[in-house]
């Protein structure tokens, strides 16, 4: 009963997505068909996965059949239970590192575009700092000071994303007051958190909105990386990542489906938040801001 009203939940605000006609539709529907099922794989995984993706049975490296479509893993786990419960594992690091990095790289681009000054100089130099470091190689460098662990890696994710977020709030901010409608808020005497709040965050927003889904495709792909070296979960929970590297031994064997399927996913998850970034920019952002 709650895995149908979860359903419903999550599909009913979506129907006007698939009526209307309006730039990049395309891309948010084939986008959406893709990172749906995927959704709900994660919010339904104790009711559509066959098996317990922990515990193994007798059947060890098992190629796909219909007892098993996915085959069985080297110790002889169900690798479709794996990859459906794996799926929880990456949309809850995803998730956290984008609200992490999202509510700490917005403010401070905000501050520092509104302000300007010295505070923005100095700021902007710090952020473009990290900005010019390899993101994932300061992931791993963060990942590996904090220990292998789920919210570990997401903050590890998180601070990569973050220069980002400020980037581009802190653009979009100077790009924004310098409109007539911020000058006469001033002037009126609006304090400046409530033109930053009520004047130049509403403008903002839709450009946040296709950096945080574009981010998200990409937080995919260094979450992948970081469990494919054992820096979000330790065995045997289930993750995309690691089972990828777990089942890489058995390639040169012809046991080939331990690491496609979770790679395969990987790589859709992160196809289907881009697509929908891309018809998001065409929605969203005016065309002079589009990324």
């Amino acid at each position: 009963m709650l895995g149908m009203l979860a359903v419903k939940a999550l599909l009913k605000p979506l129907s006007w997505v698939f009526r209307g006609r309006y730039p990049g539709k395309g891309f948010i529907v084939t986008g959406l068909v893709i990172v749906i099922p995927v959704v709900l794989m994660a919010v339904l995984a104790p009711l559509v996965s066959p098996y317990n993706p922990i515990k193994g049975g007798r059947e060890w490296l098992k190629p796909p059949c219909p007892a098993h479509p996915f085959g069985t893993d080297n110790l002889n786990r169900d690798v479709l239970s794996r990859v459906i419960w794996g799926s929880r594992v990456v949309l809850a690091v995803v998730l956290t590192s984008a609200l992490l990095s999202a509510s700490i790289g917005i403010p401070l681009g905000l501050f520092s575009g509104y302000v300007g000054g010295r505070v923005d100089r100095v700021v902007s130099l710090f952020m473009d700092a990290m900005y010019a470091f390899p993101g994932l190689i300061l992931a791993i460098a963060l990942a590996s000071v904090l220990g292998p662990n789920i919210i570990n890696a997401a903050i590890a994710i998180s601070v990569v994303y973050i220069p980002t977020y400020f980037r581009m709030g802190r653009g979009q901010t100077m790009q924004v007051k310098a409109n007539l409608f911020v000058e006469a808020a001033v002037a009126a005497g609006a304090s400046s958190w409530r033109v930053l709040l009520k004047h130049v965050l509403p403008n903002i927003t839709p450009t946040l909105t296709v950096v945080a889904t574009m981010n998200m495709a990409d937080a995919i792909l260094t979450e992948a990386g970081l469990s494919f070296l054992g820096f979000v979960v330790t065995p045997p929970t289930p993750d995309w990542g690691f089972d990828l590297r777990a089942g890489q031994p058995f390639l040169l064997s012809g046991y080939w489906w331990p690491s496609l399927f979770p790679g395969a996913f990987i790589l859709l998850l992160s196809l289907g938040l881009g697509l929908i970034g891309e018809g998001l920019n065409e929605v969203l952002a005016p065309k002079e801001y589009r990324i």
